[in-house]
């Protein structure tokens, strides 16, 4: 006959007189000890589920094997604008925030292949139809043999609209200061009057454009345009003057005022021929144009012109213009011995 089996249970009834007529029950070691476990077990629980209710974010607990939400806490529920049953025993991309299902499921395969996934911007649209903007980060754990994934989704929102904000205001000043910039390089390098380019940007730009043209084996050639008279130019007159050159002109080209009544017009690519048709064409609008001072009808001023081709008549910019510039004259005293 076997032995009845050992019980863990330890009774004595050899105790004090005040303990008499009671029965001490006594735990061994092992069932102590799984009391002990079952009591810390409750008591992790109870401590994560405060967590899990009080937590700030928003928190999902997904089945790894069908995606479906199992648990949500109030801030999901709040953040979203649903109740726990209407995403409760649905797949995430069953939740209308995530409408986006394609991308949503690809995102939970990521979820369950890797131990940690984050995501920093995911776009979600709220039970009342507004976008929000939340950073998502997942955790795989197990749990009973099986595997979960615990979702935490912490509302960016407010940080999205402000560097969106941000970025809009940098990128305003960005175009601003670009437009103070071309407005203080271009009152740099422009002439206010005429709208044409000034001295110092031909004479910086012109032994450039010598070289390039020497290199190409293009021809070049620089026009000085003297206006006739002694009087000085009205603004009219020479905002007039510099809207007939650049109508005439190619983007190619340049026209400079040089001094008070000299232009300097840089044609590439051009013969002496075609430069001179061009130079008479500006020449005759300019005669043409309707001025008036009061009642009075003002004539054009008459424009004299000189021709300098690089190669020919010199190779530097300084040789040039001396050399257009003296053919201008020749021509202004070739036109006042004529009408003597």
């Amino acid at each position: 006959m076997r032995d009845a089996p050992k019980s863990h249970l330890v009774t004595e009834n050899a105790w004090p007189a005040r303990h008499q007529g009671r029965t001490a029950v006594h735990l061994d070691p092992p069932a102590a000890e799984r009391q002990r476990r079952d009591r810390a077990l409750k008591a992790s629980e109870i401590r994560y589920r405060r967590v899990f209710e009080t937590a700030p974010d928003g928190i999902l607990v997904l089945d790894a094997e069908t995606g479906i939400v199992i648990d949500a806490n109030p801030a999901v529920c709040h953040l979203l604008g649903y109740e726990q049953d209407e995403m409760l025993d649905q797949p995430l991309w069953g939740i209308p925030a995530f409408r986006n299902a394609a991308a949503t499921k690809n995102h939970f395969r990521d979820l369950v292949r890797q131990p940690h996934v984050r995501y920093d911007d995911l776009p979600l649209e709220t039970k009342d139809g507004q976008i929000g903007h939340v950073e998502l980060v997942s955790t795989l754990f197990v749990a009973d043999n099986k595997q979960f994934v615990q979702c935490t989704i912490h509302d960016i929102t407010a940080r999205v609209q402000r560097e969106r904000e941000d970025g809009e205001r940098a990128r305003q000043e960005s175009v601003t200061a670009m437009r103070i910039m071309r407005r203080t390089t271009d009152e740099e390098t422009h002439d206010h009057a005429t709208g044409l380019v000034n001295r110092w940007y031909l004479e910086e730009t012109l032994p450039r454009e010598l070289h390039r043209a020497a290199r190409a084996r293009t021809s070049l050639t620089v026009t000085v345009l003297t206006a006739a008279g002694d009087q000085e130019l009205s603004e009219a007159v020479l905002y007039e003057v510099g809207r007939i050159v650049r109508e005439h002109l190619r983007k190619s080209d340049m026209a400079c005022r040089y001094s008070d009544r000299d232009f300097v017009l840089v044609l590439l690519d051009s013969s002496p021929p075609s430069a001179r048709e061009r130079i008479e064409q500006i020449s005759a609008a300019v005669r043409d144009l309707e001025l008036h001072h009061g009642t009075e009808r003002l004539e054009g001023p008459v424009m004299y012109s000189g021709v300098a081709t690089a190669g020919t008549d010199g190779s530097t910019a300084r040789e040039l213009i001396d050399a257009a510039c003296a053919a201008a004259k020749q021509e202004r005293q070739a036109h006042t011995l004529e009408t003597r």
